[in-house]
């Protein structure tokens, strides 16, 4: 049988270093992509800074990979870029994972917060001190790399990113008929488990909550991570 292909978009100040755990022990029967989007790690911005210009570019550098009908994994902001590519055709994967995914109405950032959105591209310990509370049960052995990446990501989208979230919404019912698994940490406080609970509902299916993990659980327990990642591909019709 030919292996599968997963794609997993990384989150805001984030890169693809955050799926190198995945990348190293894929799941079984699958081959693991992982793209820095637009304007993140050091690439160039490209378009607008929106989800649907994210979602397009996404279109477009599958298509030059040649991969079709994907499983498309999303965390964070890449869970919003992920909705809004599966929402335009739902035909065209194979199955959608949410973890700590912006929900599909949007993720507001309070307006006291944005100060501190700009301050963390130029202030490394900032930036530390930040991301490293979204792993509070430990930070992955990469942890510096994943620092470096933040603070590499184009001017302009420390808060236009934000903004983007904000502004951005789908219609879960566009998604109807796609296999579709939804996760999150119970320490999360930026997609906390109540909106995690909310969005799985919306989108027709239930939530899983790993205990004692935070936003970045993927990377905090990448063994657990990937352990549902497979019984989810395993559980997906065979159409490949």
């Amino acid at each position: 049988m030919p292996e599968g292909v997963l794609v997993a978009l990384h989150g805001n100040f984030a890169s693809s270093a955050w799926w190198a755990d995945l990348l190293a022990d894929p799941p079984e029967g699958w081959r693991v992509l992982a793209p820095d989007l637009p304007g993140f790690a050091g690439t160039l911005p490209v378009g607008d800074v929106s989800i649907a210009a994210y979602a397009d570019w996404v279109a477009g550098w599958l298509a030059e990979q040649g991969v079709t009908r994907p499983v498309v994994l999303g965390h964070s902001l890449g869970g919003a870029v992920a909705l809004e590519f599966a929402a335009r055709d739902p035909a065209a994967l194979t199955g959608l994972i949410l973890a700590a995914s912006a929900p599909p109405s949007g993720l507001v950032t309070p307006e006291e917060n944005y100060p501190v959105l700009e301050l963390l591209r130029g202030n490394p310990q900032l930036r530390e001190l930040s991301l490293g509370a979204l792993f509070p049960s430990g930070r992955p052995a990469n942890f510096s790399r994943l620092v470096e990446d933040a603070g590499r990501m184009a001017a302009g989208h420390s808060s236009g990113n934000a903004r983007a979230l904000a502004a951005w919404r789908v219609d879960p019912a566009r998604l109807a008929g796609l296999p579709v698994m939804v996760l999150g940490g119970a320490l999360d406080t930026l997609v906390t488990p109540d909106l995690i609970g909310v969005q799985a509902a919306a989108l027709g299916t239930h939530a899983t909550v790993l205990e004692g993990r935070g936003h970045g659980f993927p990377q905090e327990d990448p063994r657990a991570f990937r352990a549902l990642v497979q019984s989810f591909l395993a559980g997906l019709p065979n159409t490949r």
